[in-house]
């Protein structure tokens, strides 16, 4: 008797401790969920639509499922502390209910450090995105899927994800800030070094301004890119990250 005591007791405070706990760490995803809803590519995006990025459906599958295990963790949560307090105040504790109610919720108590893990991981470091159109080929195709890095510095020849005007584009970097840009009829010439046949009708002359970046698509008859004005020069602040890995590794054709 006085054994199955001091379990009963030892569970209870259990409980108290895991309450307490997950009590802080749900506040922590709550605003570390707030603060990354102005990231594009936060899986957890409230406000994401079908206009402004790819592979929506997906996103918002991913995002509903999760949605509903964290549901399913505030229902065991909720339940446990209801019971939790009631059984305290009682002279004769139910403990066969308080054990189903902990064993319930212990079953769930991953989600919230896995939201949590997850929310640092895509709001500050890594996310994946999927490639939208054809304007990459042949480096990439339409549905192709890529991790992008938040942290990694952006040099010559890197393929960036940007967020021009709440629409994401994939491109590669051909200028740098204070780079000398000529393209002309004979060229294109960066710091005077040739380095391929001139765009069409597209001319430059001229040095890229600190803080922004001159972009192109690899299939380049079929890309909205710098040389249009609907895009122009890539911002610093409008830079999402360069592709560190392609998921997909696919070969890709030009139609």
């Amino acid at each position: 008797m006085h054994e199955q005591l001091n379990e009963e007791t030892k569970l209870m405070k259990k409980i108290k401790i895991l309450l307490i706990s997950f009590f802080f760490i749900t506040i922590i995803d709550v605003v570390l969920f707030t603060v990354f809803q102005n990231h594009p590519l936060f899986i957890f995006k409230l406000n994401r639509s079908s206009e402004n990025i790819s592979a929506y459906g997906s996103y918002q599958l991913i995002s509903y499922i999760l949605y509903s295990t964290i549901l399913l963790f505030f229902i065991g949560y909720i339940l446990l502390l209801v019971t939790y307090i009631k059984e305290r105040k009682n002279d004769e504790t139910d403990y066969e209910l308080v054990r189903k109610r902990y064993g319930f919720f212990d079953f769930f108590t991953v989600i919230p450090t896995f939201f949590l893990a997850m929310m640092i991981i895509n709001g500050l470091f890594f996310s994946l995105a999927v490639v939208d159109g054809e304007s990459m080929a042949p480096t990439y195709c339409s549905t192709d899927v890529v991790l992008i890095s938040y942290l990694s510095g952006i040099e010559r020849d890197d393929i960036i994800v940007f967020d021009k005007e709440d629409f994401l584009y994939i491109k590669r970097v051909v200028g740098l800030p204070g780079d000398t840009l000529v393209v002309n009829s004979s060229g294109v010439y960066i710091n005077g070094d040739y380095i391929e046949d001139s765009f069409g009708n597209f001319f430059y002359d001229g040095t890229i301004e600190d803080g922004y970046y001159f972009v192109l698509g690899d299939n380049r008859d079929n890309s909205l890119d710098s040389r249009s004005d609907r895009v122009g020069l890539i911002k610093e602040n409008e830079l999402i990250g360069p592709v560190i890995l392609d998921l997909t590794n696919r070969d890709c054709q030009i139609d």
